[in-house]
């Protein structure tokens, strides 16, 4: 059979992924792949970015087998398996998430049939694949025999890009939620995420001076005037000692890479979840205002989704905060463009420089981080 018809023939697998109820979260991981014939590997394999199928292999399944086999490699990168191998064997690593992904296809029906030499035990329902890995290890169980197990390609790991796997994951949960199936998403596998996220600022740290700084001018600026006694300014702070409004500005042109934006999307997150703001606005830009939303403070925090590309000013930023003045502002930004003129008004300012060691800016604190 030429590569026509195997094309055509995957295909036809290809378009069952788009059905049932994982079908946003799987489908869009899978239009992420590349699908290569390899007549060199003994099965399937992905890496999470190429997706390798024997051709004989291939055709001598049932095609319901072949569906299985295609969701099968889709769930590896789908729960971040090369990412959260770490320092494990790769071929026990490689087994146990076989077993995870293979028990609950089982439970949801996916036929095995000719191919029940997979990883296939009810022993580890429910268990994840780090506690299935140790079990495995623990008890020294003999990989399954040939043709050989199908999974992970684990011979390359330098080529892995963590964070395009990462930035794939994350679109397929946005196009799940957006397809109203939110539930087809694993809870453990938002957790995963949350973990690769996490903000590298030391947050704790920079808000203590930040705000304590806001804390001893908003006191000077609420005590009465000495000779007007019955004026108060109004204060930077709720009752409670939240802000009032904090302004998040996110640089998307073309110089922030998809990686960064990701960056953005954990320090976002970790400041709306820790300061709890009244009101958080988060407006991305690059020469104009291209998107802005607005999150009350019991609002639940979703990933961003990119609007932004081309160059970048921050005269749309300035214009902003002086139409807005808000109570402090964040901007996030490689400062790839000139400097901001300063502002008419007082807004307290942190400036997050990614890849911008040595860039000036016009007022407010600043922090220096690697891209």
């Amino acid at each position: 059979m030429d590569n026509r018809e195997l094309d055509l023939e995957l295909d036809r697998v290809k378009s069952q992924v788009f059905k049932g109820k994982t079908a946003a979260f799987l489908g869009s991981l899978m239009c992420n792949l590349d699908f290569v014939w390899d007549s060199e590997r003994p099965t399937a394999a992905t890496d999470g970015h190429t997706l390798w199928w024997n051709p004989d292999w291939f055709m001598s399944l049932k095609p319901e087998v072949r569906r299985t086999i295609l969701v099968h490699e889709l769930w590896h990168p789908a729960r971040l398996h090369a990412l959260r191998r770490g320092t494990r064997d790769p071929k026990i690593w490689n087994q146990a998430c076989d077993y995870k992904i293979n028990g609950e296809l089982i439970k949801e029906g996916y036929s095995f049939e000719g191919i029940e030499w997979g990883c296939i035990d009810p022993k580890y329902d429910g268990w994840v694949e780090e506690d299935i890995y140790d079990d495995l290890i623990k008890n020294k169980n003999p990989p399954p025999p040939m043709p050989g197990p199908f999974g992970q390609d684990m011979e390359e790991p330098a080529k892995l890009q963590p964070h395009v796997l990462i930035a794939n994951v994350v679109k397929a949960i946005q196009q799940a939620k957006m397809s109203g199936q939110a539930g087809s998403i694993p809870g453990e596998i938002e957790k995963v995420i949350d973990k690769f996220l996490a903000p590298i600022i030391p947050w704790e740290i920079e808000l203590q001076k930040f705000f304590s700084d806001l804390l001893e001018e908003d006191y000077t600026w609420a005590r009465p005037n000495r000779r007007y006694q019955d004026i108060y300014l109004p204060s930077k702070f709720t009752d409670d000692g939240r802000l009032e409004h904090l302004c998040y500005y996110i640089d998307v042109s073309g110089s922030c890479d998809d990686n960064d934006v990701r960056r953005f999307n954990s320090e976002v997150k970790y400041i709306k979840e820790t300061l709890k703001p009244e009101k958080l606005t988060v407006v991305q830009f690059t020469t104009v205002i291209v998107h802005e939303q607005v999150f009350k403070m019991d609002d639940p925090f979703e990933t961003i989704i990119r609007y932004g590309n081309g160059g970048t000013s921050l005269v749309p930023v300035r214009d902003h905060m002086i139409k807005h003045n808000p109570t402090a502002a964040v901007i996030f930004s490689d400062l790839q463009c000139p400097t901001m003129q300063k502002l008419p008004i007082e807004v307290p300012t942190i400036w997050v420089a990614i890849r911008a060691a040595g860039k000036r800016v016009p007022f407010g604190r600043v922090i220096y981080i690697q891209g």
